[in-house]
């Protein structure tokens, strides 16, 4: 298996659009689901284009009773993105709560059973109270994405502590802007900072915008936040992860919504 759980402390340092970049450019070819499980509410099946049905809510009600696949996990919640797959969450924080609260510890132990599957799970904020703690309990990486600059960073620390004594692997990935190097940043927040992503101008930040030139800087570091991945699983995978952004992988859907492929 392969479980990726990413989550922030606090703001919107941009998890969701990680989720999406690292479900369309994961360098294997594995079939790929990102799972929006969000307790405050989800977003990514409207700006997707693909609803919110079928989704979190079905995979709860169906969780209850019958003993779940990979596949059934998918022909019950998931809709095709491109050429991954998407398992949106309602928009109602109640909804989504409810939801993760009755199936969380099932739908993780569905993707602890998949061992040719790539499972990103978008928590939201993430801490050891949260409904989505199960994803991260399971997961090979439990990330925490985070803003650069210290009001954000100084939040950090304890709950790494927090989820690594609850047993994650806990890393660390930053947005710029910051006036730290990498190593300053890992040791102070006692976990690997993974990558320093670029920070895309606010108005560019729509779901459709990610197809543009000013956004490669920022797949090319999903590209690298990929491939540790990969070289950090055991055993290693062999990987090139210099291969370049691919114009025309993405192409509007016929409504105007985007259909993901691979990227920009």
């Amino acid at each position: 298996m392969t479980v990726i759980a990413l989550g922030s402390v606090s703001g919107a340092p941009g998890v969701s659009r990680l989720a999406i970049g690292l479900a369309a450019a994961w360098p294997e070819d594995r079939r790929r689901v990102l799972v929006e499980a969000d307790p405050d509410g989800g977003r990514l099946g409207a700006e997707l284009g693909v609803g919110v049905e079928p989704g979190l809510m079905a995979l709860a009600l169906a969780a209850r009773t019958a003993r779940m696949s990979a596949d059934d996990l998918l022909v019950t919640g998931a809709a095709a993105a491109g050429s991954w797959f998407l398992v949106p969450a309602p928009p109602s924080s109640e909804q989504a709560s409810s939801a993760l609260a009755h199936a969380a510890t099932t739908l993780a132990d569905v993707m602890v059973g998949a061992d040719d599957d790539v499972w990103i799970v978008d928590t939201g904020r993430l801490s050891t109270r949260s409904a989505a703690l199960p994803f991260a309990l399971v997961a090979d990486e439990t990330v925490l994405v985070t803003a650069g600059h210290f009001p954000a960073l100084q939040l950090v620390p304890h709950r790494v502590a927090a989820l690594q004594r609850a047993g994650c692997r806990v890393s660390v990935v930053i947005v710029e802007p910051t006036s730290w190097a990498p190593a300053e940043m890992a040791a102070f927040t006692g976990a690997d900072v993974l990558v320093v992503m670029p920070r895309v101008r606010a108005a560019d930040r729509p779901v459709r915008a990610m197809r543009g030139a000013n956004w490669r800087p920022w797949w090319r570091s999903v590209d690298a936040l990929a491939a540790q991945f990969l070289a950090r699983r055991s055993p290693p995978a062999a990987l090139d992860s210099t291969h370049p952004p691919r114009p025309g992988d993405v192409e509007p859907a016929g409504d105007g919504a985007p259909v993901w492929g691979r990227y920009p």
